[in-house]
């Protein structure tokens, strides 16, 4: 038997969870580290806390096949990222999210410029011809200005504005939420010499879950097997500490005023990226075909099949990992980033509703998604039927 837990890691040294390149692939001479672990890294933090236990009360230890069968069934489902004020306690407002792709700075004005998606003027030019492609709405910018390097997290009061179709105001840089990162050197030490081993001295980046106004942590909505109790992972490349706590389960529940924004109609409907999306054609969701010169096919829980009107996708990301078992690299996997943005609208043409949103919000697309991939957030859309 399993239940569902709603769990905090809470890192108390930092993160460092590294990247797919190289220890020497830059001029900095030092290993890189991911912004954010992936999914596959908490649940892999998950499944050895609880096997470690399982191992302490049976008193034996886990063969390499035995940690694949024995821990299949702690599975991952939503995840977030949660910042807090210090010795509060966890609350609705505490969750972050990746800040959308149709969300634009532009110098000089006091609200963020929402990209809206509208016929193109012009072809694109490639080797393949794809019509469902070609016809494609895209994205145009209508007030002139020079764009700025937009936050990579915005709070979930932003975001559930920006979802529900109202305008979200320019912060501050102080009030921007953003981790920031230290470099940590390691050096081995000869036993006969006492001095440096060059083939031990190396640096990395690590995340700073502390700040002096918040701190950092990781949320997951997890299956467990009945019984399971630890109070500290080890996560990312250095097994740093994590303390447990629990987390109410209205954290993982979509926030009251998207909800209340889908019970008037919306013609169209947005679906954000929160965690990668792994799709077999690339950018393109699963289960979606070209049929008469567009995308066609269908969302979780929505009763009707609907039609891609536009991708805003950034450059696609790489995803790998350490498979602990077996000590090996595991397969890297090339990835939708987080805050891509997919625009949707049903074939019959009635609108999105309030039921939809919730389907959206507890489903999932794409491959992998017992790893916490796949997840995503619905934002109301009002199409535009003339270009400007």
């Amino acid at each position: 038997m399993t239940r569902t837990a709603h769990l905090a890691l809470v890192p108390r040294d930092g993160l460092f969870c590294k990247d797919g390149r190289g220890w020497h692939t830059s001029a900095s001479g030092r290993g890189h580290a991911l912004d954010w672990p992936w999914p596959s890294t908490i649940l892999g933090a998950l499944r050895s806390a609880w096997g470690r236990a399982e191992e302490a009360s049976r008193g034996a230890l886990f063969s390499s096949d035995d940690w694949r069968s024995r821990t299949a069934g702690v599975r991952l489902g939503r995840t977030l990222v949660l910042r807090r004020r210090h010795g509060a306690p966890w609350s609705p407002t505490d969750t972050t999210w990746p800040v959308p792709a149709d969300a634009l700075w532009l110098e000089g004005l006091g609200e963020v410029y929402r990209l809206e998606p509208f016929k193109p003027l012009a072809p694109t030019r490639g080797r393949d011809e794809d019509m469902a492609r070609e016809r494609l709405l895209r994205p145009v910018v209508t007030t002139a200005g020079k764009p700025l390097i937009p936050p990579r997290w915005w709070s979930s009061g932003d975001f559930s504005a920006w979802l529900s179709g109202c305008s979200v105001a320019v912060r501050d840089r102080h009030d921007l939420l953003a981790t920031a990162r230290r470099v940590q050197t390691h050096v081995g030490i000869l036993p006969e010499t006492f001095t440096a081993h060059e083939g031990v001295l190396f640096s990395h980046d690590v995340i700073e879950t502390l700040d002096p106004r918040a701190e950092w942590a990781i949320g997951a909505e997890v299956a467990l097997p009945d019984g399971a109790q630890f109070g500290t992972v080890t996560l990312g490349s250095d097994a740093r500490l994590a303390r447990v706590e629990s987390l109410p389960a209205a954290l993982f529940e979509p926030p009251p005023s998207l909800l209340e924004a889908f019970r008037s109609p919306s013609q169209g409907l947005r679906v954000v990226a929160v965690t990668p999306l792994s799709f077999r054609k690339g950018w393109l969701p699963d289960d979606f075909d070209e049929s008469d010169g567009s995308y066609r096919g269908r969302l979780p829980g929505i009763d009707h099949e609907v039609i891609l009107r536009a991708a805003f996708v950034p450059r696609p990301i790489h995803v790998s990992g350490w498979d602990m078992a077996f000590g090996r690299p595991k397969p890297t996997s090339r990835m939708v980033a987080p805050g891509a943005v997919y625009f949707f609208e049903r074939t019959d043409r009635l609108p999105f509703s309030e039921t939809d949103a919730r389907s959206i919000w507890s489903g999932t697309l794409g491959a992998r998604t017992d790893e916490g991939f796949g997840r995503v957030a619905p934002g109301v859309w009002n199409p535009a039927r003339s270009t400007p």
